[in-house]
């Protein structure tokens, strides 16, 4: 059984959690700047993915969102690499490859390193 202490130190982690997911903006991710040292990208990741990197959509579409990245093209595939900046754990930096295949979004992959 949880004692109330319990559930208010579970309570108060949720919520601190919780305060870092931020609405994704392409404007204030395409004018982000690396050496800003925020976590603006990182915080805005998820609702990227969740929301607008749906499987299937065009490399030109994410561009359009997302603006400028390193694009690295191995046999039909094409990746496109974007910086997240500090990902909220140490000094760790993060990244975010989408990968496509035909032209069309295949996977997506978030990092923390």
């Amino acid at each position: 059984m949880i004692n109330r202490s319990h559930l208010i130190f579970l309570l108060l982690v949720s919520l601190l959690s919780a305060c870092h997911n931020t609405s994704f903006d392409s404007v204030k991710w395409k004018n982000w700047k690396e050496i800003d040292g925020t976590n603006d990208r990182w915080d805005m990741s998820d609702d990227l993915i969740d929301n607008y990197l749906k499987k299937g959509i065009t490399i030109k579409e994410v561009e359009i969102l997302l603006s400028d990245s390193l694009t690295k093209q191995e046999t039909g595939n094409i990746d496109l690499y974007y910086s997240l900046g500090p990902c909220r754990s140490g000094i760790s930096y993060g990244g975010l490859t989408i990968t496509f295949r035909n032209g069309k979004l295949e996977k997506i992959s978030r990092t923390c390193r």
